[in-house]
């Protein structure tokens, strides 16, 4: 039951991260970021641009998958050794998490402007 826990409270980090976002990004942010959020029409299902998204796409979500499933592998074998080493994988997870986001997030942001700045 232990390894539960563990999942489940890593697991409500990262939605609770998530949900904190998005409503950060949705009713504080709203006027700066409106041009930059839009919906998804026809145009780009077409075969050859489909194809071009996937190219990138796949190989990028694998490599976050993977990454993924390794922390999540060693949550598994850390709660095999004890409930204290669990308690700081666990806490060591959310710090790295916090501190990859940051440059995350400028990351995308940049994009984002330089993408909008461009088109």
């Amino acid at each position: 039951m232990r390894e539960v826990g563990a999942a489940i409270s890593t697991n409500l980090t990262f939605i609770l991260n998530m949900l904190i976002c998005d409503i950060w990004m949705r009713f504080d942010r709203e006027k700066e970021f409106k041009d930059m959020i839009f919906f998804y029409d026809k145009s780009i299902f077409k075969k050859q641009q489909l194809l071009n998204y996937l190219k990138i796409g796949v190989p990028g979500m694998l490599m976050v998958c993977f990454e993924w499933w390794a922390f999540e592998i060693l949550a598994i074998f850390t709660g095999y050794i004890s409930v204290k080493d669990l308690a700081a994988e666990v806490v060591i997870i959310n710090i790295v998490s916090l501190v990859f986001m940051l440059p995350l997030g400028i990351s995308y942001s940049a994009s984002a402007l330089t993408g909008n700045y461009l088109g």
